[in-house]
């Protein structure tokens, strides 16, 4: 924010900025962050976060403050485009600078992407436009280069984990999350509120540890979002299995605190591995499809106990 904070004192802000990382690596914060430091009423060169205005920023109630987007990646339609067009050109209400933040802007349909080109052409007065993304490279080229772009990169997995145990997480919880979050602090909070330490632990031992899983496959055919997570924790631990017969040190590991649970699979040959991975990567595609994965799930089942 330190940037930013230096351009809007200069008064030298852009109209347009695009912000450019990962998922969950702080982009959103930062968009509503600017919103707050263009609207601050305190007058001082970073935002107060105390102030009226600061505090309805921050709980998404402001009525000049507008954001387009969500987590569960739904389409963002030309209706949606022109709600924010609609916005723009009118007066405030009581910002100094209206602020539209569009969430992951690569889920734009093409017509939506049209008209928001237009505004990005001819921006309103006294309007800051902030939009992102994961995947740059799936947005038109004639909207990024109306924006300022600003990259966010990963931090390290060594400093997540550190920071974790700090705040008092076990060293082997710590880590899975750093390397599993693949470095997005926003993600890692994300996935401690899901508990989702327990619920690695439920999915290795109901599908490496228990052949008659019946129940639990059926909740996973009933729970698309749950089947999505059990699919990438179980794709991450043969992840770890291929590293493990490639030679490759422990500490590359991301579930380190498994080695018990690897170990019958990595006496087993690599095609028999890789055909494991192929039927989750299959499985992963019917949910994704929305398609019945029960018969898949029993598939899995299959590859994973065979001799």
């Amino acid at each position: 924010m330190q940037r930013f904070s230096r351009l809007a004192a200069n008064h030298r802000l852009a109209h347009a900025y695009l912000l450019v990382g990962p998922q969950d690596s702080g982009k959103t914060q930062t968009a509503l962050s600017l919103a707050q430091l263009v609207n601050c009423e305190s007058g001082t060169p970073q935002a107060c976060g105390e102030c009226a205005a600061c505090r309805k920023i921050a709980s998404g109630n402001h009525p000049d403050v507008h954001v387009i987007g969500n987590d569960e990646m739904d389409s963002i339609k030309i209706e949606d485009i022109r709600f924010l067009l609609s916005r723009a050109h009118l007066m405030a209400y009581e910002a100094r600078t209206k602020v539209f933040i569009i969430r992951n802007i690569e889920l734009m349909t093409l017509e939506a992407a049209n008209a928001l080109l237009k505004t990005l052409e001819e921006p309103a007065a006294n309007t800051l436009m902030i939009l992102t993304t994961s995947v740059p490279e799936a947005n038109l080229d004639t909207i990024r280069s109306r924006c300022h772009t600003v990259k966010f990169f990963p931090s390290s997995v060594n400093r997540i984990a550190q920071l974790l145990t700090d705040e008092g997480l076990k060293g082997q919880d710590a880590h899975f999350l750093a390397v599993y979050s693949e470095g997005c602090l926003g993600k890692t909070r994300k996935l401690m509120k899901q508990e989702i330490t327990l619920y690695r632990r439920k999915v290795l031992d109901e599908m490496l540890l228990n052949r008659n899983n019946d129940i639990f496959l059926k909740e996973l055919s009933a729970n698309p979002q749950e089947a999505t997570q059990a699919l990438r924790l179980l794709l991450s631990f043969f992840r770890d299995v291929i590293l493990l017969k490639s030679g490759v040190s422990k500490t590359a590991l991301i579930h380190q605190d498994c080695s018990k649970e690897m170990e019958k699979f990595t006496v087993r040959g690599f095609e028999d591995v890789a055909s494991i991975i192929r039927q989750i990567v299959k499985t992963k595609e019917l949910v994704d499809e929305k398609l019945n994965v029960k018969m898949s799930l029993s598939l899995l089942r299959e590859h994973i106990w065979a001799n």
